[in-house]
This record gives C-alpha cells, sequence and structure tokens, in this order.
C-alpha cells in the first residue's frame, strides 16, 4: 500500500529544472499575467511553466487537453483580461487554458484559411488579418467574438484602396493604428506552380476606429526584412529582431538598428514582459545534425544592444511641392486616360460576364471565389431577371437534410458577405450597390434581393 501511495505522488509531482533546452519543434511560448507564469506549449500531454520569480522550469501534466494530436502545435497564444487562449494559427477554433486543462471554447471549426496570418489583439477582441489558405493570399481581417463563439469578417469601410493580399507580414499596434510591414504574395509574373512567392516592401496603416487603409510608403531598406522568418515584439517601442534589433519609428519615419548578434539571429518566438522588464524567448543553436531551442528568460536590459545606427524607414519624395505637382498630372491624366479608355471600350468589359460556368471580369477569369461563393453567383445569374425572396436564396443553402433554418440563414449572410466583398474589390465599387434590393410589392415584409444590371 505504501509503495502505491509513493507511486502515485511520484507520477503527479511535476519535474523542476533550472535550464530547460527542447528539441527543435515548432512549440509556442505564452505568459499568464494573470498567474504571473512563463509558459512553453509543445506537447498535447504536457506543458513547461516558470513563475516570474522562480529561477525553475516545472514539466506539468496536463489534466485534460480537447487539442487534436499533432507532431506540432499550430497554435497562436493570447493573454486578454486575465484569462489565456491557443487560436489555430490558421484561424477558427478556439481553445482556453486554465487549471492545467486546455478546453475548447469556440462553436467554430477548422478554417484552414488564415495560414501565417499577423495577428492581434483590439479592445479585448483576437484578430487576423491575412494569410494564406485555399491555395490564395488574403486580405481580409477577421475577428473572433467571444459572445457567439463565432469568427466574423471585419468590413473594411474603403475597398478601393486594400493592402495586396499576404502572409507572414510585419505589424505593429499603437493606440488606434495598425501598422503593416511588407509579406509574401503570389507570383503572378508566371504560370508555374512551384514559383517562389513575391516579397512586398510596402507599408501601410490601418485606423482600427474607422477600419480604413491607408498606404503610407515603401521600405527604404528593403533588405531589413525576411518575411520568411520573423518576429516582433512591443515593449515601449515597436522592436523587429532579424540579425539584428530593429526599432520603427513611424511618426518620425525613422529605422533605428543595432550591430549584430548571434542571439538575435537565432531566436525565436520572443515575448516581452512589462511587469518584469524581461524578454522571454527560445534561442536555437547553429547546429544543423542537433537542432535544440534554450528557453531563455532575460532581462531586458542585458538582451538589447544600443541603437547604432538610423535612416529613413520609408521612402517619400524630396520636395512637397514636387510631390504634389506629380500627384495632380498623375491624377489628371490618369482620369483622361481611364475615360477615353471607358470610352472605346465596348460596355460588356465593365461588367462581370458568365461564360461555360464561369466568372470573366475584363476578359480575365475571377478566380478567387470559394466555392459555395460561386455557386451563389451562378444561382443569382440564372434569376438576374427575377427578383428573389431572401427565402428562396436561403434555401438554395438547403441540400434536403435536416439543418435548422438559422443555420442556414447565418451560413446565407457568411457567402453572401464574402461574395460582395470579393466582387465590390473586383468592380470597384461601393458593396451596396452590388445589388438591388427591395420589398415585395405584394407582400412587404418579405425581402428581395436581384443582381445590378448594371455590373452583370
Amino acid at each position: 500500500m505504501l509503495r502505491i501511495v509513493i507511486l502515485f505522488f511520484a507520477i503527479n509531482l511535476t519535474f523542476s529544472q533550472e535550464k530547460l533546452t527542447l528539441k527543435d519543434n515548432y512549440l509556442q511560448t505564452g505568459i499568464d499575467f494573470k498567474n504571473r507564469k512563463y509558459l512553453i506549449f509543445i506537447n498535447p500531454e504536457f506543458y513547461y511553466s516558470k513563475k516570474f520569480e522562480s529561477k525553475t522550469w516545472s514539466k506539468n501534466t496536463l489534466k485534460f487537453n480537447a487539442i487534436p494530436k499533432e507532431d506540432n502545435f499550430p497554435y497562436n497564444f493570447f493573454h486578454i483580461k486575465g484569462k489565456n487562449y491557443l487560436v489555430h494559427n490558421g484561424c477558427g477554433t478556439v481553445y482556453e487554458f486554465k487549471n492545467d486543462s486546455i478546453i475548447r471554447i469556440d462553436n467554430s471549426f477548422e478554417h484552414k484559411n488564415q495560414f501565417m496570418a499577423s495577428t492581434f489583439v483590439y479592445k479585448d477582441e483576437i484578430y487576423y488579418f491575412g494569410g494564406y489558405g485555399l491555395f490564395t493570399f488574403k486580405n481580409i481581417l477577421t475577428k473572433f467574438d467571444f459572445k457567439t463563439k463565432e469568427w466574423e469578417l471585419v468590413k473594411y469601410s474603403n475597398y478601393k484602396k486594400l493592402p495586396e493580399p499576404r502572409a507572414n507580414s510585419l505589424i505593429f499596434q499603437k493606440n488606434e493604428k495598425l501598422y503593416l510591414i511588407g509579406g509574401l504574395t503570389d507570383n503572378f509574373e508566371t504560370n508555374l506552380t512551384t514559383t517562389k512567392n513575391i516579397k512586398l516592401n510596402d507599408i501601410w496603416e490601418l485606423n482600427l476606429n474607422t477600419k480604413e487603409w491607408i498606404n503610407i510608403g515603401e521600405l527604404k531598406d528593403k533588405q531589413s526584412i525576411n518575411f520568411e522568418y520573423y518576429n516582433s515584439f512591443i515593449n515601449d517601442k515597436n522592436i523587429y529582431d532579424y540579425g539584428k534589433l530593429f526599432e520603427f519609428d513611424f511618426d518620425n519615419n525613422a529605422l533605428k538598428s543595432t550591430e549584430p548578434r548571434d542571439k538575435y539571429s537565432f531566436s525565436y518566438f520572443e515575448k516581452f514582459n512589462p511587469i518584469t522588464n524581461e524578454i522571454f524567448y527560445a534561442l536555437g543553436n547553429s547546429n544543423d545534425g542537433n537542432r535544440k531551442l534554450e528557453i531563455i528568460v532575460e532581462d531586458y536590459e542585458s538582451y538589447k544592444s544600443e541603437f547604432t545606427n538610423e535612416e529613413e524607414l520609408f521612402e517619400t519624395q524630396n520636395s512637397p511641392l514636387l510631390y504634389t505637382t506629380i500627384a495632380f498630372l498623375f491624377l489628371t491624366f490618369g482620369f483622361l486616360f481611364f475615360y477615353l479608355k471607358r470610352k472605346a471600350k465596348p460596355t460588356y468589359e465593365s461588367k462581370i460576364i458568365l461564360k461555360d460556368s464561369n466568372f470573366y471580369f475584363k476578359d480575365k477569369l475571377i478566380n478567387n471565389l470559394l466555392n459555395e461563393e460561386k455557386d451563389l453567383l451562378l444561382f443569382l445569374f440564372k434569376n438576374k431577371n427575377t427578383p428573389l425572396a431572401m427565402n428562396e436564396v436561403v434555401d438554395f443553402f438547403s441540400k434536403n437534410d435536416n439543418t435548422p433554418y438559422n443555420t442556414l440563414t447565418k451560413k446565407k449572410d457568411l457567402v453572401l458577405n464574402g461574395l460582395k466583398q470579393k466582387l465590390a474589390f473586383i468592380l470597384e465599387i461601393d458593396e451596396n450597390n452590388l445589388f438591388i434590393t427591395q420589398k415585395n410589392t405584394e407582400d412587404k415584409r418579405i425581402k428581395e434581393i436581384q443582381l445590378n444590371p448594371r455590373y452583370f
């Protein structure tokens, strides 16, 4: 009996060690500010933790884990209002980590549509921008609604000026502004499917309150960022780590940098702790045959280096008058060009047309529609001369199964909103002009929808 009791306590005690070295697998770091702990997630059966005041790491067995077993740990960590969340890095499933357990809290599914998205938290909500999935790069913004436990598409206020679809972008957040730098996108210059992605170097600003994008320039030092392997963190500055430390000052158009250091070349998953002024990261080695990660918690003062170099962050014109003159001439000639071009071309080129079950705009195939979006547009095309009641559109999604009507309505709204966003972007018009909506002449309770013949 005594042996059983001893064995029981031996199994349930956590294993502690001062230095933590792990295999070079995909892991995730996190900071639990409420319980004052550093966290490492790498395995579906256990996790590592270290208290802020302690020098010792503990290996803790998970009591319950709803996350599916995988070879890696494809989840992003967020700490919001004292709670810890793990969200699939392709967007979708959301889990809460508490009391040595990982429980699922969402009503969604693994979207797998926004891998390598840029993530951030705004007003205690989780956001994903861009990413890659279903063979396309994205420039959408999605957020998780903690009330409905569902993801929703965030609408921009202006779809005529948006960043090009991309993944692996570097982002910084400052109050109501989000700064987006570069990323990777499709190489449309070749038909090869194995070609390397194009590196973008543009800089955008998103007003998180109005949801409007502004392009503020191009990186002046286009080699300063490797968008295949990047990391950034924020203490009181916007810091980026790639071979050396960079500080981004968007207000003063300045990019500061330090001298190179090995730790800046081999560090991963950096997170800053403003409570202890510490930097928490994983430090890799250069041995390809035996790749390992050492988990480091270091005082930020010893981690950082002196910023010895400073240059312009983004490219600007030399003269405000020259910039204004060029902009005026560009707009004038641009307006004249497009006016003459529009007058010279047949009307159908300004519309989306249906041909052999495919959609074209200006003789170019529209290939960014999801299957359900394409099917819905085809259904609307076939009935473009007849207004459709909204319940008919909802019934279109029914496959003669027992799916509740409310679920079908939500699905209709999701697919229709996605379709409207993409078509409005292609046509460069306001979403509200895509369709003609009206009330039924005989029954005012019935809302009808019809494609606007001006654009289809």
